[in-house]
Parts: structure tokens; sequence; C-alpha cells
């Protein structure tokens, strides 16, 4: 069996040695930066231009970050919208309670067998 020349198994790369994803942050931050400077930009003239060139390179510092760490955009992305759609998470204030008390066995109290039953109004309405 003959193995497979390295170059077939690397990462497809153009020009410089960059990946696909780099190349495109940087199509897209040439075009973000050519649009401010242009139209979205406040401020007109050489100002227009050096704030072009930051707000570009803002893309393309991203890509290069995400593509040379463990980033994964897509697993946070997910995560996120996954903990969003979970019924389980807690909101503040005053809900629903439906729980049990715990009860000594010489109670004194001389009461009924009526379960104890928490007040959550009393505990998070107004003072």
């Amino acid at each position: 069996m003959n193995p497979a020349p390295a170059h077939l198994e690397a990462k497809l790369r153009f020009g410089w040695d960059f990946t696909v994803g780099q190349i495109a942050a940087m199509v897209a931050g040439i075009l973000i930066g050519f649009a401010w400077a242009n139209w979205l930009s406040p401020i007109h003239g050489i100002g227009a231009a050096v704030t072009g060139v930051y707000v570009g390179g803002l893309p393309v510092a991203a890509g290069f970050v995400a593509s040379q760490t463990e980033f994964d955009l897509g697993a946070v992305v997910l995560s996120a919208v996954r903990w969003r759609r979970t019924g389980g998470r807690f909101l503040p204030g005053a809900g629903a309670c439906a729980g049990y008390a715990v009860l000594a066995d010489h109670d004194d109290r001389g009461g009924g067998d009526e379960p104890a039953l928490l007040d959550s109004d009393l505990l998070w309405g107004a003072s």
C-alpha cells in the first residue's frame, strides 16, 4: 500500500497558506471596512478611512482566532438555544410552590393532619 502524499491529507488551503475560512474572513473584512468607510461612518475623510480599517479588521481577527483555537461557534449557539428553550429554568418572583414540610415526631402544637403550605406571596411580596 502506498501512503498518500502529505499535501493531500492536509486542510484545503489557497495561496499564502490560508484556509478557506480565513480567506472568507478577509474578504468579509475588506467589504465591511469599505462599506463602513464609504456609507456608514459618521466621520468623513481620513477619519472614516482609519475607522474603516479597524472595523474591517474585526471579522478578520475573529476568523483567525476561531481557526487557531478550539472555539466552535456552532456548538456555542446550539447550546445557548437549547438552554433558552428548556422549561426547567427558574424565574424570579413568587410562583406556584408544591412541596413538603418536615415535622418533628413529637409535634406538640395539637394541630390536625393538614400539610404545611408555603405562602410564596408572603415571601416575595412587596414590603
